[in-house]
């Protein structure tokens, strides 16, 4: 039985595709519908922050400006995405931020949530481009503890 499903989105179209099939079997079971959107981790190199010129206050602030930006892009990707799934039949839709590794955050929240089955897109890079960029979606399928559905 599928009670929750949990779909990743950073509205690309690979994602929305992923969103559509998603609300599709949430319909189908009649099941709760988890929307997460994850923001990168952008790690600064430790030679940049040497820099005389930039002081640590100016780094600080640069960094708490870059964080509530991409807060804010976050809850509208979840906000749009909720209002997608809504207009086409989920009925029971939750969403939340995760922040990191994309796929070591949403595998952490498919545990947490014990979660049936996760869903994401994929942009189809190949056997190639995808293992030398390290694909998400290859990462999630090959640790999740539950069934995945990669939507191409």
């Amino acid at each position: 039985m599928i009670n929750r499903i949990l779909v990743a989105t950073d509205a690309s179209e690979a994602s929305n595709r992923a969103l559509e099939m998603a609300v599709k079997f949430a319909e189908l079971h009649k099941a709760e519908l988890l929307i997460v959107h994850v923001i990168r981790d952008m790690q600064i190199p430790f030679e940049i922050k040497e820099i005389p010129e930039l002081e640590s206050n100016k780094f600080d602030a640069f960094n708490d400006a870059r964080e509530e930006v991409m807060r804010k892009i976050a809850e509208s990707v979840l906000r749009l995405a909720r209002e997608k799934a809504e207009k086409a039949g989920a009925s029971n839709v939750q969403t939340a931020i995760g922040t990191g590794d994309p796929a070591t955050s949403i595998l952490g929240f498919a545990k947490r949530r014990k979660v049936d089955m996760i869903v994401v897109g994929t942009r189809g890079l190949g056997k190639l481009k995808g293992t030398i960029l390290g694909s998400v979606s290859r990462k999630i399928t090959n640790n999740a503890e539950t069934s995945c559905l990669i939507v191409r």
